[in-house]
């Protein structure tokens, strides 16, 4: 079961952090069903997403989300765990 409690201001926080958590797990962790993934843990440093899971990551965040990332924009800071999606979708709804 994938662990996503995590105290933020914004509802849509939650529902994104559970939806990121659902897709990783989907996608990602079949080959780790021992792994609980935690919303801060490095998606690199456990190996749960190699480069081409990450190509995969950031189309599902721009198709489900219905935002546009930017080349820049795919960094450690915004994609290296599922707390660091939440904050960068929610700074993109903020724009």
């Amino acid at each position: 079961m994938t662990d996503v409690k995590a105290v933020s201001a914004d509802p849509r926080d939650d529902v994104v952090r559970k939806e990121i958590s659902e897709f990783i797990k989907e996608n990602f962790l079949y080959m780790r069903p021992d792994h609980v993934l935690q919303p801060d843990d490095d998606l690199t440093d456990f190996a749960l997403v190699d480069s081409l899971g990450f190509v995969e990551l950031v189309e599902e965040v721009q198709n489900r989300y219905g935002i546009d990332v930017q080349d820049v924009e795919i960094t450690e800071q915004n994609f290296s765990s599922v707390n660091a999606i939440v904050r960068f979708v929610g700074s993109k709804r903020a724009h």
